[in-house]
């Protein structure tokens, strides 16, 4: 009994290292820093979404596959998100939701514009913190170490909450986690 419960121990003990240390990798202890820095310009070709902003994954698919299909790639998504989680009802949430346009794509706007909304992030000076992008659970964690410090940093500030975006960049393999600085 007594090796059993050594083993049990050492097995519990085990665990407990490979999720402090997937913990870790995943950058659920990392200090975020927020910075005020212009942010855009970006043209966006989105959809507009009303619902939980945990399925906005799907809506980012669509208008991927909708840009692909029209031989515009893209490597970069985004949400605007339009109303707070505490102030409205989840199935009530409203998102602007998509793919940001590469300058060299900016031609194919228009064919675009058959099939999506567009619109432009003017330069704009932001409050902004990164997030890395490990994997899809990057897209829950993000959110919860973020927006704790923007609304630190906009207390700390005398900010007023502006549109919010949330800029997901493959290819730096990061989320910015953005507001508009309203003073």
């Amino acid at each position: 009994m007594l090796k059993f419960l050594k083993w049990l121990l050492i097995a519990i003990l085990a665990l407990a290292l490979v999720i402090v240390v997937w913990l870790v990798y995943m950058g659920v202890f990392t200090k975020l820093t927020v910075t005020e820095r212009e942010i855009g310009p970006y043209t966006l070709v989105y959809e507009e979404y009303v619902g939980p902003y945990s399925d906005t994954g799907r809506v980012i698919q669509r208008v991927y596959d909708g840009c692909t299909q029209e031989g515009v790639m893209t490597t970069k998504g985004f949400g605007i998100y339009l109303t707070s989680p505490k102030e409205t009802a989840w199935d009530k949430s409203r998102s602007e939701i998509g793919c940001v346009l590469e300058p060299q794509d900016l031609g194919k706007a228009r064919m675009l514009a058959r099939k999506f909304r567009l619109k432009v992030w003017p330069k704009t000076k932001c409050l902004v913190t990164e997030f890395p992008i490990k994997n899809n659970f990057s897209y829950m964690i993000g959110p919860m170490k973020a927006y704790p410090e923007l609304n630190k940093a906009m207390e700390t500030r005398k900010l007023k909450l502006g549109t919010c975006m949330e800029l997901y960049d493959l290819p730096a393999k990061k989320t910015l986690f953005i507001f508009k600085v309203v003073r």
